[in-house]
């Protein structure tokens, strides 16, 4: 919910149509950190924002410079200046890294109090122990989410 309150400021302020989520870690191993592919993320979040335009954008191991070329190229490709292009972040910690990059950013504050305060790790913990998931996940996606995990979930414990 707190990511989900990052993303409604964004389209507040710029309007869906100016507006690109771009899902970090898209080539990430499946792992605890992890645990949703980059299409099942891009599902959930379709789900909650119809018509917002979401696109991956893998890690590059401990080279800053090839992930915002990549970036860049993303951005350019979507009609967007890099230059110009404004990022939104839940904290100075969330936007530090394009900050020291010279790029515009702008700081949601997910914790004033206007969203729970939840961490992926309660999500999860939920979701392990069959509990609701009211107030931890938008409702519109919590079955959703619920029967991708609990599917992959036993696959995982195996590994």
């Amino acid at each position: 919910m707190g990511h989900e309150a990052i993303i409604e400021k964004m389209i507040e302020t710029c309007g869906i149509e100016n507006c690109l989520v771009i899902i970090g870690g898209s080539n990430a191993t499946l792992s605890l950190r992890y645990f949703f592919s980059y299409a099942e993320r891009r599902q959930f979040l379709r789900a909650v924002f119809p018509g917002i335009k979401v696109v991956g954008l893998p890690d590059f191991k401990e080279d800053n410079n090839q992930w915002f070329t990549a970036l860049d190229d993303i951005l350019t490709l979507g009609g967007f200046d890099p230059k110009e292009v404004r990022f939104f972040g839940g904290c100075e910690e969330d936007v530090e890294f394009f900050l020291e990059a010279g790029r515009k950013v702008s700081i949601v504050n997910r914790f004033d109090g206007s969203t729970p305060k939840i961490s992926a790790t309660e999500v999860r913990d939920a979701l392990l122990q069959k509990r609701n998931l009211d107030g931890l996940l938008n409702p519109t996606i919590q079955q959703m989410v619920s029967e991708v995990f609990h599917r992959k979930w036993e696959a995982f414990k195996r590994m």
